[in-house]
């Protein structure tokens, strides 16, 4: 599965972009990633997420976007700290922090 991952905004004004292949993750992190994705249940969360409302703004929230695609299809996301649900925020949080990891390894 290939992940395309976006984080920006927030105090600190962050700007973290990454994509990986799943199947490069160490094993330990490829399945703490595919439990949170199925906690997750995105399909499901993207009409809770609308139902938040899509307009709703803070100053200092994140703004996500995660783009998800294997051999059958391709799926977008897009969060704010605001209006994620609950169940996806483990996920938001560790592809972030996945994210400010590979950054630093750079």
């Amino acid at each position: 599965m290939h992940i395309k991952f976006s984080c920006i905004g927030g105090f600190a004004n962050l700007d973290l972009k990454f994509q990986i292949d799943t199947d490069e993750l160490p094993e330990e992190q490829n399945e703490e990633l595919q439990n949170l994705m199925k906690t997750a249940d995105l399909p499901n969360a993207v009409t809770e997420s609308k139902m938040a409302g899509a307009k709703a703004k803070g100053a200092d929230s994140f703004s996500y976007q995660l783009d998800i695609a294997n051999e059958k299809n391709k799926q977008s996301f897009s969060f704010t700290d605001i209006t994620a649900p609950e169940e996806v925020r483990p996920l938001l949080d560790y592809l972030r922090n996945l994210a400010i990891e590979m950054k630093m390894a750079e």
